[in-house]
């Protein structure tokens, strides 16, 4: 009983603690106003390491939802928030900066993706690497702080898989094949692949473009979805920034009920928004976008990407979300409002 209580305590403050212990100060300027959006942080599930890690100095470092300032080579280039116990990024906010509206044929995808090292143990280094680079980075921090990898809690392996979704949850598992006496049926286990909510394709340096290769930017996308009709709406918006001194864009997920092996959540939608100023930073237009990550939740059962207001857009996800009335992804909506110093430009 006292150590149930204890662990409750432990629950309790570790939840309270979350939004104050970790935000997005390094990187806000990949937000409009500098203002992150609002209403998506209640709706992570806590992280899913079955034990604590001794390497753990506080229950806050585990906080769901993880604020995370991507960053590589000592530099931060967009935002994450990341939700721990889904296994999958909420939203990726960033500004799109690409002016050339076509498929990017320099954005080649590599076999492995980047982790964020960070989401197991805080103080080791703030840029991403990929797994081979990751397991010697916890090995030598373990060593450093005589932690035992004699317990599997501490084992590098263990403590990746446990902090976040890594490239097996995503390589297809073998096809089952049926026979009957007429016919062979091959059935494949899953067809997602790795969705950008953060393409490589919006933007022009080459270490940016590397930066979104890590899997706290990616969502289990349908494969039909994501190299179809998404891609084709992803290039779309950059001749939709034409005209922008700027353009903010946040890109995010609405949780569904199912998951790749039983650990990343498969997205029920992918939606989209983007906030475009002139070079003064006034509003000049906004929008946004949804798709169905399921034909059967799509109109006429056919992936498309429905295109809509902002409002609309907002409105959709309160729904699908379920979230309060305190709720906008971009501040004052991406607009200029008379008599609110908060919301004008100047």
């Amino acid at each position: 009983m006292f150590l149930s209580l204890c662990w409750l305590l432990v629950a309790i403050a570790y939840e309270a603690e979350g939004l104050v212990a970790n935000d997005f100060t390094k990187c806000s300027e990949v937000f409009y106003k500098e203002k992150m959006p609002v209403g998506f942080e209640g709706i992570a599930k806590p992280h899913d390491f079955k034990e604590i890690p001794d390497g753990i100095k506080t229950i806050s470092d585990l906080a769901s939802p993880a604020y995370i300032c991507q960053t590589l080579g000592s530099k931060s280039y967009y935002a994450t928030l990341y939700d721990r116990g889904r296994r999958i990024p909420l939203y990726s906010a960033y500004i799109l900066d690409r002016k050339e509206a076509k498929e990017q044929t320099d954005c080649k995808r590599p076999g492995s993706f980047q982790l964020e090292p960070q989401l197991i143990y805080r103080e080791v280094t703030e840029n991403m690497q990929l797994t081979k680079e990751t397991r010697p980075t916890i090995t030598k921090y373990n060593k450093n702080n005589g932690i035992s990898e004699r317990d599997p809690k501490n084992q590098p392996t263990n403590l990746m898989k446990a902090s976040q979704a890594i490239d097996e949850d995503y390589i297809e598992t073998p096809p089952t094949t049926t026979k009957t006496p007429t016919s062979t049926t091959i059935k494949y286990q899953n067809k997602y692949g790795r969705g950008h909510l953060n393409p490589c394709g919006h933007h022009n340096d080459p270490q940016n473009y590397k930066s979104t290769f890590t899997l706290t930017n990616v969502v289990p996308m349908k494969s039909e979805l994501n190299n179809d009709v998404w891609s084709k709406y992803e290039i779309e918006m950059i001749t939709i920034s034409a005209g922008c001194g700027k353009m903010y864009v946040v890109t995010g997920s609405v949780p569904g009920n199912n998951a790749l092996k039983d650990r990343v959540t498969i997205p029920s939608y992918v939606w989209n928004a983007y906030c475009c100023v002139n070079n003064l930073g006034k509003p000049v237009k906004s929008g946004g976008a949804i798709a169905a990550n399921d034909k059967e939740l799509a109109p006429n059962k056919a992936f498309q990407v429905e295109k809509m207001e902002l409002s609309d857009l907002q409105l959709k996800l309160k729904n699908l979300l379920n979230l309060s009335n305190n709720f906008e992804i971009f501040a004052c909506d991406c607009k200029e409002i008379k008599g609110n110093k908060r919301c004008n430009s100047i």
